[in-house]
């Protein structure tokens, strides 16, 4: 079988993900924070110990300015409920995943929030643009990392610097692109980030989060059990305790500390082998003029999208598919990025590479195109 569909969620983890499962079950196997016993307080211990690595992956100074969720989507719902209020405004990016255009859209209809959303061109080409676009209630810049759908690069420190600039905090979605080493929050001027274990970063699905440069000062999602202050009737205001209400995922927080380490070990080659991979794919497939590729030649992570005319893309996937080729097609959850680029009918194939995909895989891949076309 051939697995091109790591946008998703990557596979096959480093064996030390595996491993690092299997600790944590076998021999932990317990709760941080509920209990002064030592494997409890082990537990607590490693804990802190990926909230450290995460913070540091990042580019935060401090581990509590992390609070763990079960994925991005968690995330990134818990800081737009807790953090816009009525009148806001929002300024999202073309290529947002549902995940953040979703609960702003709900949160529109309801009369609480407004949002607006740039053309494309103000990402790349006028970028002093985007302060055309902000209102004196504008109360939040959003950005995607790198687009689910087409793979390009989407946040800058330049559009950072110039929301920054106008007192508007920047927000990142970086589940797609988080594992590639393109973002440091402090250098790059982001306010707040949110992230997912499972895709690029390696991990166990049943982790993500939320980092925050500064101490957050929202509601808390989750009301319940925090591991302190149990004889509190509400969520003490302790940062990021009162944010994690409930059995945290520890083998899935775990999997994570040692999936960062893998990465911080060996970037430089995921980065190498999935940029030729990638670079070899589009090459081969833009010769052929059935086919269209859609932002083939901006910065990317190693995801890009095309369509054969006159094919649906979901007959691509099915034929692909009978040939053990795991590609996925359709509208990814983006609606506003297939708006951008005009495939809301038709959808598109979606492939995404990682560092355990060969040449072999992509020669097998290309052959099986051709001769659909």
């Amino acid at each position: 079988m051939i697995y091109f569909d790591n946008a998703a969620t990557s596979r096959p983890k480093p064996e030390c993900v595996y491993k690092a499962f299997e600790y944590y079950i076998r021999e932990i196997g317990t709760s941080p924070g509920r209990g002064c016993y030592d494997l409890a307080i082990q537990a607590s211990r490693m804990l802190y110990q990926t909230r450290k690595t995460v913070a540091s992956f990042f580019g935060v100074d401090k581990p509590d300015k992390v609070v763990f969720t079960k994925n991005s989507t968690e995330a990134i719902n818990f800081f737009f409920n807790g953090y816009l209020k009525k009148g806001d405004h929002v300024i999202i990016s073309p290529f947002e995943h549902n995940a953040v255009l979703r609960p702003l859209h709900t949160q529109k209809e309801h009369g609480i929030i407004d949002y607006s959303v740039l053309p494309e061109d103000v990402l790349y080409e006028h970028k002093d643009n985007l302060i055309k676009y902000i209102k004196p209630n504008t109360a939040l810049v959003v950005l995607t990392l790198a687009s689910n759908l087409t793979g390009q690069v989407v946040f800058s420190k330049e559009l950072a610097e110039i929301a920054r600039n106008a007192n508007i905090p920047v927000f990142v979605d970086a589940s797609q692109g988080a594992g590639k080493k393109i973002i440091n929050m402090s250098f790059d001027g982001v306010d707040y980030l949110a992230f997912t274990g499972h895709k690029d970063l390696l991990a166990l699905p049943g982790v993500g989060g939320l980092i925050s440069s500064r101490q957050l000062q929202i509601q808390p999602l989750i009301q319940g059990g925090t591991g302190i202050h149990g004889e509190s009737y509400v969520n003490p205001q302790a940062f990021p305790d009162s944010y994690e209400a409930g059995t945290l995922n520890m083998p899935a927080i775990w999997s994570l500390k040692v999936s960062l380490d893998y990465i911080c070990d060996n970037i430089d080659e995921i980065i190498q082998k999935e940029k030729r991979l990638v670079n070899l794919c589009i090459t081969e497939l833009e010769k052929n003029p059935s086919i269209v590729i859609y932002r083939p030649y901006l910065h990317r992570v190693s995801t890009f999208c095309f369509n054969i005319k006159d094919i649906p893309s979901s007959i691509v996937v099915e034929k692909l598919s009978k040939k053990r080729i795991c590609v996925r097609g359709g509208i990814h959850c983006a609606i506003k990025a297939h708006e951008t680029l005009g495939t809301v009918e038709t959808g598109a194939v979606r492939v995404s590479m990682n560092y355990n995909n060969s040449e072999d895989e992509v020669e097998e891949f290309l052959n099986v195109i051709k001769e659909m076309t």
